[in-house]
């Protein structure tokens, strides 16, 4: 029988935590998976740990030289059987409820591409779904539904390939693919806390995060997507548009401040912003939350998919 799921562990210098990865992967309640461990020529004992592992339902590689985060993820993604997949890389771990819940879940909405898991919201009962126009509202004018981990989020297989899998063009990947599959389709949001993942210091997201090569590529890839494809109006796009270069005048002019004349100079020889964004930093942005008309009282939900998701 076909694995339903592909689990994908990527693997470098992971040999203080795969073992935990691996295991919190196989004590899953839901046993119909795959799980592909790709170890990206790690030079610890990394493949030592993973070769120790005999069970069938494991298949392992480890590259001759060391690609690369997204290549080696790209390369996985490749190999994948099964109709949903989620990254549970070498540092995280996922709950033993998890996967059953993640796959009852999308398998119950097949109009969506992927599902997010979302924290606790006292106007919202999960699982919601959200279109591709609700979600581009969410992210340039309001909370948004990205801000989580990888490792938060259950794709539909075949929706990943067709988007191409992950794109090389972006040291910081994850929202990239995630805002390409929501231009095109609807996307589930569920529950939290059935998955964890490890920040540990150094790594190399939360290094991008919080360097200026990280703040440019994330404001390049939200005017990116407000692009011809983009599920929004085209007089929304521009209100978007204003949004994000309000955001970014407000930041050339905060390193100003500090005395960052080279972090200035910088983002404004990127971006090209006009002297008018420069000259009203204070502007409120234009804000609007898909999710504000519902309550505590009355929270959004998708009555007719649950029912049928619970008595099924």
């Amino acid at each position: 029988m076909a694995p339903l799921v592909t689990i994908v562990t990527v693997t470098y210098n992971s040999s203080e935590f795969v073992r935990e990865a691996i295991d919190s992967i196989l004590a899953s309640t839901y046993t119909n998976f795959e799980l592909i461990i790709g170890d990206d020529n790690s030079t610890d004992s990394t493949w030592d740990i993973i070769e120790t592992y005999k069970d069938s339902r494991i298949k392992k590689y480890r590259n001759e030289i060391n690609l690369g985060e997204y290549p080696n993820r790209n390369k996985a993604i490749n190999m994948a059987k099964g109709e949903y997949l989620i990254f549970i890389d070498g540092d995280d771990m996922i709950y033993p409820h998890g996967l059953k819940f993640m796959t009852e879940m999308l398998h119950s909405f097949p109009d969506c591409g992927m599902a997010l898991m979302r924290w606790w919201q006292s106007n919202v009962f999960y699982p919601i779904k959200i279109s591709p126009k609700d979600f581009y509202i969410g992210q340039y004018f309001g909370h948004g539904f990205l801000g989580t981990s990888f490792a938060n989020t259950f794709f539909r297989t075949q929706v990943l390939k067709e988007n191409g899998g992950l794109s090389l063009k972006y040291r910081g990947g994850d929202d990239y693919i995630r805002y390409r599959i929501a231009q095109r389709d609807n996307v589930l949001i569920i529950p939290d806390q059935l998955t964890w993942w490890r920040e540990t210091p150094g790594q190399a997201s939360q290094i991008l995060s919080n360097s200026l090569e990280g703040i440019v590529e994330g404001f390049n890839l939200k005017l990116e997507f407000l692009d011809e494809n983009c599920p929004l109006p085209e007089e929304d796009r521009k209100k978007a548009r204003d949004n994000v270069r309000y955001a970014l005048a407000k930041l050339i002019l905060k390193n100003t401040v500090k005395l960052k004349f080279r972090d200035a100079i910088h983002l404004m020889k990127n971006f090209n912003i006009p002297l008018k964004y420069l000259f009203d930093p204070f502007r409120n942005p234009v804000k609007i939350d898909p999710l504000d008309s519902y309550t505590a009282v009355r929270p959004k939900r998708e009555n007719k998919n649950l029912i049928r998701f619970l008595t099924e």
